[in-house]
């Protein structure tokens, strides 16, 4: 029975691959106990852009993990394929290259949300506001361990 289910957990999805990450497209976003509006809300997120990993799909509905391990299902279309990174350090430091020995040029909170612009290996390029620069790969959540990003 366990397999079958598995089996249908990925019956008509999106042909995207499975795991992957996305985000949040508006500030106000259900995390259901099921694939269907049938299903209790779990959880209201109400922040845009937050990333999330796709770990299963039915349908139009997506099975979801955030940051802490929460689990449920969310409909596809409250989800894009825009890169974000929740940062996972306390007070990581951004550098102006990929190198430990470049400038400084910022430091982020733990759970600061940064836009994900290429992860090559070792270090991302992020964004967010007027800060843009590297982080190390290490330092934020929202991307797959074997992942790059260009």
């Amino acid at each position: 029975m366990a397999q079958a289910q598995e089996a249908k957990l990925t019956v008509r999805g999106s042909g995207l691959p499975v795991p992957r990450y996305v985000t949040l497209k508006f500030d106000e976003a259900n995390l259901r106990a099921g694939p269907g509006r049938e299903y209790p809300v779990l959880w209201q997120y109400q922040k845009a852009g937050l990333p999330l990993l796709v770990d299963a799909e039915f349908g139009i509905w997506r099975k979801v993990i955030d940051h802490d391990g929460t689990a449920g299902w969310m409909h596809g279309s409250v989800l894009s394929l825009r890169r974000m990174a929740l940062v996972q350090n306390n007070m990581a430091k951004i550098h102006a290259n990929p190198d430990e020995t470049s400038n400084v040029i910022a430091l982020a909170e733990r759970l600061a949300l940064m836009e994900l612009q290429s992860c090559p290996k070792a270090w991302c390029r992020v964004a967010n506001n007027d800060v843009r620069g590297w982080i190390k790969r290490q330092a934020v959540w929202g991307l797959l361990e074997t992942e790059s990003l260009d």
